[in-house]
This record gives structure tokens, C-alpha cells and sequence, in this order.
């Protein structure tokens, strides 16, 4: 009995053992087989220091897969990698098969695409590692890169890539330091030496030095004046100007303010008004002035060839003008 008994607690412990340890193979990885995953993959031109298999993959931060293999190309010398994506971060792994599943992701990754969604390269803080980013960072409506003519994979969905940031600060780096290397610094120095040698040349001139001179000169002599100035305007004889200058415009203040008080008692504007009017009336009376002057002419007129007729027929004012004139 007591062998059996021993026996018995032996086989529970080992049952045990082979329990715990296929627990932990499944939390492990093992878990991973039976999970529904969409293969993924994309290729980049620059270097992929850093990312190894295993390495994440996420959707704008979130961790949403592995990298699964990493290839480098013969024929382009592009480094194709691939991912797995867990499609339980997407779609509801109790709904549908995994075939209705990978092609709701995929429905979804295209839809994504075409609003500018593209993968990079980043890095995990300051440890060198890296991992592959989700984002968009193309323009939305952008047209999307073709996949490379020979991969005929058509499980695989195919997400293009982004120069990293890194990538982009090492093409300006290295831009940069082609433009300077592309600068003439013989001939800038060369430039710059004449440059000296001329200034020399012009500060050692006698008619420079002579022109300074005078020029000390006359500011020598503007620091004198100036002295003089301030000492005969001193700081009573500004006030009493300033009170002066004050007086003198109050009384222009009360000269104006007089003249303003007489052209009203004068009431310029009703005596302008009149004028104004006995202009108006003597206009008209000079037009009718002008009137009468003509008619008085043409009645002088007419008394002048009355008495003229007269004169050469008196007898007309008795018997009346005659039709024929009279004979001298």
C-alpha cells in the first residue's frame, strides 16, 4: 500500500510538471499558433540596423505584431521584410473565420493607404533597437508605390515605406557637407588677403590721416561751442526765456480771442449778407440802366432825322410828310 500511495503522489507530480510546462510554452509563444495573424510586408532602401526578427510593429504606438523574417534582395538590393499582424487588434476574433477576418483588415489597411498611411523605421529610446511605425505620413490621395515586379506573394499585403527621420537628418548631413566641400575657401582667403592688403594701403594715405585730422579739429571745436553755449544759456536765463515765450502766447491767445469777440459784435456775417444783396440790386439796376440808355438812344435818333427831314421841308409840318422827297 504504501508503494501505491507513492506511486500515486510521484504520477500527480509529474502530470503536474508536464501542466505547468505546457503553460508556459503557451504563454511563451504557443499561444501564438492559435491566433489569427494577416501577413504584411514592405521593403526599405536604407539600412535596417537595429530591427530584428521578433522585433514590434506598431499602428501609432500601439503594438500590433512582429516582424516575422527579414530578406535582403539580390536583384535591387532592397531589404524586404515581412510581419505578422494579430488581427484580434482590429476585428472581433469571435466573428466570422479568419478568412472574412484578413479580408476586413485588408479592406481596412487599403482604405488607410489611400489616406497616406505608410510604415517607418524608428527607435526604442536610447538602446539603438528599432521597430516598425504605422502612421501617416504621406499626403492623403498620395499615389502608392508599386510593388516590386518579382515578389508574387498575393497573401502578403503590401505596406510602403518612408525614409526614416534618421535617414532624412544623414541625406541633410551629408548634403550639407557636399556644399561645403563644393565651397572655394583658397579663393575666399586669397580675396580676403588683398581685401587687408588694400584696407592697409587706404589707412596708411596721408590724405586719410590729414582728413582725420581735421576732422578731430572740427569736433574739437563743436565741443567748445557747445561749452560756450551752456555757458552763457544757463539754466535762469532758459527759465525766464521760456516765461517770455509763455507771455508772448497768451497774449496771441487773447488777441485772438478779442478779434473773434469783435467780428461778432461787428456781425460781419449779416453785413456780408447785405452787401451781398445791394450787389445783387445794383447788377439789376445797372441792366435796366442799360435799357433805358438804349431806348433814350434810339429816341435821339429818330428826333435827330425828324429834324433833319424838317430842315429840308418846313412845309411837311403843316401838310404832313410827303411820300416824294422834295427837291432841292
Amino acid at each position: 500500500m504504501k508503494d501505491a500511495g507513492r506511486n500515486f503522489r510521484l504520477g500527480l507530480f509529474v502530470l503536474g510538471g508536464v501542466v505547468f510546462l505546457l503553460g508556459m510554452l503557451f504563454f511563451l509563444g504557443l499561444s501564438d499558433a492559435f491566433s489569427h495573424k494577416a501577413a504584411v510586408c514592405t521593403y526599405f532602401a536604407e539600412s535596417v540596423q537595429g530591427l530584428s526578427v521578433g522585433s514590434e510593429v506598431k499602428y501609432r504606438g500601439v503594438a500590433i505584431g512582429t516582424v516575422s523574417k527579414i530578406i535582403i534582395r539580390v536583384s535591387d538590393q532592397l531589404v524586404q521584410v515581412n510581419m505578422e499582424i494579430g488581427l484580434d487588434h482590429f476585428v472581433n476574433v469571435d466573428e466570422g473565420g479568419r478568412r472574412q477576418q484578413i479580408a476586413d483588415f485588408n479592406r481596412f489597411f487599403q482604405s488607410e493607404l489611400e489616406k497616406g498611411m505608410r510604415c517607418r523605421l524608428e527607435y526604442t529610446g536610447i538602446t539603438g533597437l528599432r521597430y516598425i511605425d504605422f502612421d501617416y505620413y504621406a499626403t492623403p490621395g498620395q499615389a502608392l508605390p508599386e510593388k516590386p515586379l518579382d515578389d508574387d506573394d498575393a497573401d502578403q499585403l503590401f505596406i510602403p515605406a518612408v525614409p526614416s527621420s534618421f535617414h532624412d537628418i544623414l541625406k541633410a548631413i551629408g548634403t550639407s557637407l557636399d556644399r561645403i566641400s563644393r565651397v572655394r575657401f583658397e579663393e575666399i582667403s586669397d580675396g580676403l588677403e588683398r581685401s587687408f592688403s588694400e584696407l592697409s594701403g587706404l589707412l596708411s594715405d596721408p590724405a586719410l590721416k590729414s582728413m582725420i585730422e581735421r576732422v578731430n579739429g572740427a569736433a574739437l571745436d563743436l565741443q567748445s561751442t557747445s561749452r560756450t553755449i551752456a555757458g552763457v544759456i544757463n539754466e535762469e536765463r532758459l527759465e525766464r526765456l521760456m516765461d517770455l515765450l509763455e507771455a508772448d502766447l497768451t497774449m496771441i491767445r487773447e488777441l485772438g480771442e478779442q478779434w473773434k469777440r469783435e467780428s461778432r459784435e461787428a456781425k460781419i456775417p449779416e453785413s456780408s449778407a447785405a452787401f451781398r444783396e445791394a450787389a445783387a440790386s445794383l447788377v439789376a439796376g445797372s441792366e435796366n440802366f442799360g435799357v433805358t440808355l438804349f431806348k433814350l438812344n434810339r429816341a435821339l435818333d429818330a428826333m435827330t432825322e425828324l429834324v433833319e427831314y424838317l430842315n429840308q421841308d418846313p412845309g411837311s409840318l403843316v401838310r404832313g410828310k410827303s411820300s416824294r422827297p422834295v427837291a432841292e
